[in-house]
C-alpha cells in the first residue's frame, strides 16, 4: 500500500488532538513530511514531537513542498490555503467551515476539478458507527413527521484539559490584524455589514458548530425545502432554527451556549408516526466514545425501546481512511466540496431569516 505524503496547515488543538495523532497511528497510509502553523513556537514544539523536519510559517511554502496531499485546520476560512494546494497538484482535507462564502467555495471546487484532485471536507461525524445505524434505523420509518435537534454546548477548555496541547502566544500582531481584517471582509461578504455579536453568531456559532448538523442532516434526511425562521440571542450564543422539509416534515435546531454545565449534548431526535430515532453525540474532543442510537417503536403490539452502541472506531480516523480511499483510488468523496457549499449556503440562509431577508 502507497503512503501519502501530507503536509498539514495548522497546527492547533483539533490538529494535535486528533489529526496528527491518527495519521502517525495510520503510518501503513499516511507520512506527516510538512508541517505549518502562524505560530513559531507551536511549530517547533508539534514538529519536534512528530519528528518532522519541514516546518513552515506559510502555507504557500509548504504546498511547495514534496506532497501528494494536504490536511487544512486552521481556524478561519480554509479557503486561500485549499486552492494553493489544489493547484499545486496536492489531495486536500480542509476542516469545517469549508469557507465563509459561497464564491470562495466554488473557487476551491473550480481549483480541485481543474487539477484533478480530491476535495473533501472534513464532516468528522459522517463516519461516526453511531451516525451510519442511523442512517438505516431513519430511513426505516415510515411516515417522518418531524426532526429535532438540540445542541448544549459548554466551554470547549473543560473537555480539552486532559489533553497533551502546544501553545503560545507568539504570532506577530501584523500577522493577527492581517488575518482578521480578511475574515471582517468575508463575513461582510457573505451577510452583509452586522454588529459584532451577530457576526460572531455566523462564524463561532452557525459555521463553527452548527455545520456539523447542517451536514449531519442532509446525510440523513436530505436538505430542507426552505429554513422557515431563526432566532440569534443572548449576543449570539443562542440560536434556534425552524425547517420546513418535503413530505409535510417539520424540523427545529437549537443551539445554547451553556458556559460552566460540563454536560455537551448533540441529539438528533427523528419522530415518526411509527417509530423515533434519536442519535447521541458525544463531546467531539473525547476519543472513542461511542454514539448511542436509541430505537423506540411498537412490536407485536409491545412499546420497545433499544439503545445501540455499535462499536469504539473513532470518527476522525475513520475519516481519514475515507480519506486515503478517495485520494489514492479517485473516488468521490462522501463529503465533497459540492456538499460543503451547500451547507455554507444553508448556514446563510439561517442567518437571513433572522434578518428577515
Amino acid at each position: 500500500m502507497d503512503r501519502l505524503r501530507v503536509g498539514v496547515v495548522g497546527c492547533g488543538g483539533v490538529a494535535q488532538i486528533m489529526h496528527l495523532p491518527y495519521l502517525r497511528e495510520m503510518d501503513d497510509r499516511f507520512e506527516i513530511a510538512a508541517l505549518c502553523d502562524i505560530s513559531p513556537k507551536v511549530l517547533q514544539a508539534v514538529g519536534d514531537h512528530y519528528g518532522v523536519a519541514a516546518r513552515y510559517t506559510d502555507f504557500r511554502d509548504l504546498v511547495a513542498h514534496d506532497l501528494d496531499a494536504v490536511l487544512v485546520l486552521t481556524p478561519g476560512s480554509h479557503a486561500p490555503a485549499a486552492i494553493a494546494a489544489a493547484r499545486a497538484g496536492r489531495h486536500v482535507l480542509v476542516e469545517k467551515p469549508m469557507c465563509f462564502t459561497l464564491r470562495e467555495a466554488d473557487e476551491m471546487i473550480a481549483a480541485a476539478n481543474e487539477h484533478n484532485v480530491t476535495l473533501m471536507v472534513a464532516y468528522m461525524k459522517r463516519f461516526d458507527p453511531g451516525y451510519r445505524y442511523a442512517q438505516q434505523a431513519v430511513r426505516r420509518l415510515a411516515h417522518l413527521r418531524a426532526v429535532e435537534v438540540h445542541i448544549w454546548h459548554p466551554s470547549e477548555p473543560q473537555y480539552l484539559g486532559h489533553h497533551r496541547i502546544s501553545r503560545a502566544n507568539d504570532v506577530p500582531a501584523a500577522v493577527i490584524d492581517r488575518l482578521r481584517a480578511e475574515s471582517d471582509a468575508l463575513v461582510r461578504e457573505a451577510i452583509g455589514d452586522v454588529p459584532g455579536w451577530l457576526s460572531f453568531a455566523y462564524v463561532e456559532v452557525l459555521l463553527g458548530s452548527i455545520i456539523h448538523d447542517i451536514n449531519a442532516l442532509r446525510g440523513l434526511i436530505g436538505a430542507p425545502d426552505e429554513v422557515l425562521s431563526t432566532e440569534i440571542w443572548a449576543d449570539g450564543n443562542a440560536v434556534m432554527s425552524t425547517f420546513r422539509y418535503g413530505n409535510d416534515v417539520r424540523g427545529v435546531l437549537t443551539w445554547t451556549f451553556l458556559d460552566d454545565v460540563r454536560n455537551y449534548r448533540e441529539d438528533l431526535a427523528f419522530l415518526a408516526t411509527d417509530g423515533r430515532v434519536e442519535l447521541c453525540f458525544p463531546s467531539p474532543f473525547l476519543k472513542s466514545v461511542p454514539t448511542p442510537v436509541i430505537v423506540e417503536r411498537m412490536q407485536d403490539g409491545v412499546y420497545t425501546r433499544q439503545e445501540h452502541h455499535v462499536n469504539f472506531e473513532e470518527a476522525f480516523k475513520e475519516e481519514l481512511a475515507h480519506f486515503y480511499e478517495c485520494a489514492t483510488t479517485g473516488k468521490p468523496p462522501l463529503t465533497s466540496g459540492e456538499e460543503g457549499k451547500a451547507d455554507v449556503a444553508q448556514a446563510i440562509d439561517m442567518f437571513k431569516a433572522f434578518r428577515g431577508g
